[in-house]
């Protein structure tokens, strides 16, 4: 159980982007805090990407504030030394060996590797793959190079766009492990993902961005509920007449009722109760169906 007190790292509050006439964030409000793995989640173009890079001082917004542990990181480059960045394009120097290029990365960030072979050992990287040039590394090698350069100093914030791009299942979950020990030593860690296991495996919370703006944020159980759940009913009597607060009819051929629901479960299950049925089956919102919904409704508006 984490006993660290947590405390804000990084925050932004009212963050607007404009590149030219384009609005890539608008009014964004995003806290990421120790001992939290934040999920910043968004279809591509929404402003993820945008954001990270204002909150690793690699872009300066237009309007609005940013501070990363008290400080402005445009203003104030040397917050970015307890930082750790996995950009989307991370450019990686082909005739170095994977260890060269680490230990530039080390010296760049002006911290000892003190992680390095830890995080090695999760991300299924041995020494015969970092004395390699990286020109020979396949794609999920050199996400692995990736993620080891932006993990190795132990930072107090960890900004990873797209982590599990490119991993096979094995590395994929000690990357999971890893980030979820690096949680519970206090650290904060900001990551965006279009794989969805990913999501629900490792976050505390969510953000949802889209269009530059955010649509959604809570707890992936707090989402859910807001969202319907599906409902398929079995009745002993095809004539019986169904009357569920929240509910809405889908469907209904012969005994079999399909039912969408909003609202508390106890009620819900005291309905249920009261009904003669064969059988009932209460499904909760997928995931997908979670993004998908709040992506739609913010499509609308």
């Amino acid at each position: 159980m984490n006993t660290v007190a947590v405390t804000v790292v990084a925050e932004m509050r009212g963050v607007c982007k404009r590149f030219g006439r384009v609005n890539a964030l608008d009014a964004v409000d995003l806290t990421v805090s120790s001992g939290e793995i934040r999920g910043f989640l968004g279809p591509n173009g929404a402003g993820k990407t945008t954001a990270m890079r204002i909150l690793v001082g690699l872009l300066r917004c237009t309007s609005g504030e940013t501070r990363v542990f008290g400080g402005d990181p445009w203003a104030n480059p040397e917050v970015r030394t307890e930082i750790g960045f996995l950009p989307s394009d991370a450019g990686l120097y082909g005739r170095m060996s994977g260890c060269a290029l680490l230990d530039h990365f080390a010296a760049l960030s002006q911290r000892k590797p003190v992680l390095r072979e830890h995080a090695c050992l999760h991300l299924r990287m041995s020494d015969e793959d970092l004395r390699r040039p990286v020109r020979t590394y396949s794609k999920g090698m050199r996400q692995k190079l990736g993620i080891l350069q932006a993990v190795q100093h132990d930072p107090a914030l960890l900004i990873l766009d797209e982590p599990g791009e490119g991993l096979d299942p094995l590395v994929l979950n000690g990357l999971i492990a890893l980030l979820r020990e690096r949680r519970d030593e206090g650290r904060a860690i900001l990551f965006s993902s279009h794989v969805l296991a990913e999501v629900e495996a490792l976050c505390d919370q969510v953000t949802m961005i889209r269009g530059g703006r955010i649509v959604g944020e809570g707890t992936i159980r707090d989402l859910a509920q807001r969202r319907a759940r599906h409902l398929v009913l079995e009745l002993q009597d095809a004539a019986t007449e169904i009357e569920i607060a929240g509910a809405e009819l889908i469907d209904r051929t012969g005994t079999r009722v399909a039912l969408s629901h909003r609202g508390p479960i106890q009620p819900l299950l005291a309905a249920l109760a009261a009904l003669p049925l064969q059988d009932a089956r209460i499904e909760e919102a997928s995931l997908d169906e979670v993004f998908m919904e709040y992506y739609g409704e913010a499509a609308e508006r």
